[in-house]
């Protein structure tokens, strides 16, 4: 059988020095046809925290940080980044950005319900002597790795977790991948939207990746 894998959060951040949230209020995104009337409704805007949120997507914005998270289900993801944010930082041209990120989290849940056995199987080098003496079954593995990859520092920090359902906790391993760059003041909104534009192709990366699990070779 099968383990269980989720993708359960999607996003971008953008690090800056500084973003000016008193000027990125609801009334400069309508303005500037970034979001809707409709996708402001409910918005939040204060002078350290912009927040606004639909279905397909959340935006949370305070001095130093952006994020952009996507619904995990919304089909066509670039494509509003892209409409969304993309238009956004276009329109701040004299914003000192520092780093982006995409970044995209997996939840696995054991098909036999045995975080002992899986995060072993995955993570434990059983000759490496770091191992000795972990035979307990309340033992927990996990794993880092990162390499260059699509013009950015490839990221996997994987690890066990426990998350309440219905006053439940459950054990599962947790896969958060990023694709990180890093920006100068010589850089401009062109290498964020390269970026932006590898959404595709790093998702599916990290959706093959996080399949080996079950794959049967």
């Amino acid at each position: 059988m099968n383990h269980n894998i989720d993708l359960v959060d999607c996003n971008i951040v953008i690090i800056a020095t500084t973003f000016n949230v008193n000027i990125l209020n609801t009334v400069w995104l309508y303005k500037n046809k970034i979001f809707t009337e409709k996708e402001l409704q409910g918005a939040t805007c204060l002078p350290v925290v912009v927040e606004a949120q639909s279905d397909d997507f959340r935006l949370h914005i305070i001095p130093d940080r952006l994020q952009f998270s996507i619904n995990p289900k919304y089909k066509k993801a670039k494509e509003l980044l892209l409409l969304k944010i993309g238009k956004l930082i276009k329109l701040l041209p004299h914003t000192p950005f520092t780093a982006a990120g995409l970044n995209f989290t997996y939840h696995v849940t054991p098909s036999d319900k045995d975080i002992y056995k899986l995060s072993r199987s995955l993570f434990c080098n059983e000759k490496s002597k770091l191992f000795d003496d972990l035979e307990e079954e309340n033992v927990r593995f996990g794993g880092y790795f990162s390499k260059d990859l699509l013009g950015t520092r490839f990221r996997l920090d994987a690890k066990p977790i426990k998350v309440a359902a219905q006053n439940i906790k459950k054990e599962m391993l947790q896969f958060s991948y990023n694709f990180n760059i890093s920006l100068t003041q010589d850089d401009d909104h062109t290498k964020i939207i390269d970026l932006f534009n590898n959404w595709d192709t790093a998702k599916n990366i990290c959706h093959k990746l996080t399949n080996k699990i079950n794959s049967k070779d």
